[in-house]
């Protein structure tokens, strides 16, 4: 007796093919996003893309930002903008920038993860043993070795705690606005902050310097 093999619907074939074409087209179109990112970071590498580049004054480490979370930074990037952070420079680097190419940038700064060199920052072993009784809290969001739990929150392993303290106490003392973090560093003291930052900071992460090619 004859044998006739199923045959494949047309109407589930063409699905296969749209969706295939539709990957595509979605890679296609992130990589032309990243590579747009690339080029419109050419001003950040002065200051982003060398290892412990420190602001002078007051005097803390510029953070690393390759491989961050991408909803991150774009929210980071767009505070910048927007005035809820105030440092000079991000905010004359992002004043004149679209949505667009800022999610452009920060999707540039993600795709980096695992391809950048990965440094533990020096760092006070003193103060990280005590600032690991201190992060209970902090590991709602960023991870209890600084992971976040989500790609809206940043990583914090590995960054240098400098940079953690600064924006801590920025964040103490009102000159960052987030309603979480406001009330989170509100009650810290100055020693606390220098534990947390100096624990966060102790521990692997895949952040690093973005490249200068």
């Amino acid at each position: 007796m004859l044998r006739l093999r199923p045959v494949l619907p047309l109407a589930t074939l063409c699905l296969a093919l749209l969706s295939t074409s539709a990957l595509a087209a979605v890679h296609s179109t992130r990589q032309a996003m990243i590579e747009r990112g690339k080029i419109l970071t050419f001003a950040c590498i002065g200051c982003h893309g060398i290892r412990g580049y420190n602001i002078p004054y007051p005097n803390y480490n510029v953070p690393k930002v390759a491989g961050q979370n991408r909803a991150y930074l774009l929210a980071a990037l767009e505070d910048y903008r927007d005035g809820l952070r105030r440092f000079p420079t991000m905010v004359a680097e992002t004043r004149s920038m679209t949505t667009h190419e800022l999610k452009e940038i920060a999707l540039y700064f993600a795709s980096l993860r695992g391809h950048v060199k990965t440094r533990t920052p020096t760092y006070n072993r003193r103060a990280a043993k005590h600032g690991a009784a201190l992060v209970s809290t902090c590991a709602a969001c960023h991870g209890l070795h600084g992971i976040a739990v989500a790609p809206e929150f940043p990583d914090l392993a590995g960054q240098y705690p400098s940079y953690i303290k600064r924006a801590l106490e920025e964040y103490k003392h009102g000159l960052r606005k987030n309603a979480i973090m406001n009330g989170m560093a509100a009650p810290l003291t100055h020693r606390e902050i220098v534990e947390i930052a100096n624990y966060f900071a102790s521990q692997k992460g895949p952040l690093g310097q973005i490249p200068g090619d």
